[in-house]
């Protein structure tokens, strides 16, 4: 779990000028890139770092800052996003079982949007001796972030239940909706109750029995 800062798989792309020019200008101008890692700063959205071919280093652009080619219309960053980073502390995931699978979600405004996944990144709350703020770990509010590029050319980060993933093997009718889902509120643990102990007079075994507490 990464602090702040986190690697990424890395993404060989274009950055918009804008973006190099606080943008002022070069809305029509795309260079060469390497984005290699990102900071996750609460109600900021993922920033992410990159290296240019002249081996200058930028920090902390938001994902509408690149494409995969130039020319590729550039889209509003809340068309791309639903959601701000979580938390500080942050981990980044290739799944086996998505790794190049098509994608699809809904945007803001409505539009079907479709791509390929390349990795994900999931936020918690730090260690217990610091605030715990915020919805990274509530279970009813927390989000992940799939990292998809788009076959229109840009790249966006959706959660989970914005998005379809399509895998040949498993997805044998993605057009039907299975059931009406309900997000999960409650907490999974068997240690939040007093009723179950376990004998305290074995010793050495792990075929532990459990005493019901009346």
């Amino acid at each position: 779990m990464a602090y702040l800062n986190a690697n990424i798989p890395i993404i060989e792309c274009y950055v918009r000028g804008n973006y190099l020019r606080d943008q002022k200008d070069s809305h029509n101008k795309y260079f060469e890139c390497v984005v290699f890692g990102f900071s996750s700063l609460p109600k900021q959205v993922p920033l992410f770092h990159y290296m240019m071919e002249d081996g200058g280093l930028w920090w902390r652009a938001p994902i509408s800052a690149f494409c995969t080619k130039p020319g590729v219309k550039e889209l509003p960053l809340n068309e791309l996003m639903m959601w701000d980073s979580f938390s500080y502390n942050v981990g980044v995931t290739t799944f086996y079982q998505l790794a190049g699978c098509k994608m699809e979600y809904i945007s803001r405004r409505k539009v079907k949007r479709t791509g390929t996944y390349l990795f994900t990144i999931d936020w918690c709350s730090g260690d217990y001796n610091e605030l715990n703020f915020g919805y990274s770990e509530k279970p009813d509010q927390h989000k992940c972030g799939h990292v998809i590029q788009l076959d229109e050319g840009n790249f966006a980060i959706q959660p989970n239940n914005r998005l379809r993933a399509f895998d040949p093997a498993l997805a044998a009718n993605p057009s039907e909706n299975l059931i009406n889902r309900l997000v999960n509120t409650k907490t999974w643990s068997v240690e939040d109750t007093s009723k179950w102990i376990t004998d305290e007079h074995e010793e050495g075994s792990y075929d532990y029995t459990y005493k019901e507490l009346k």
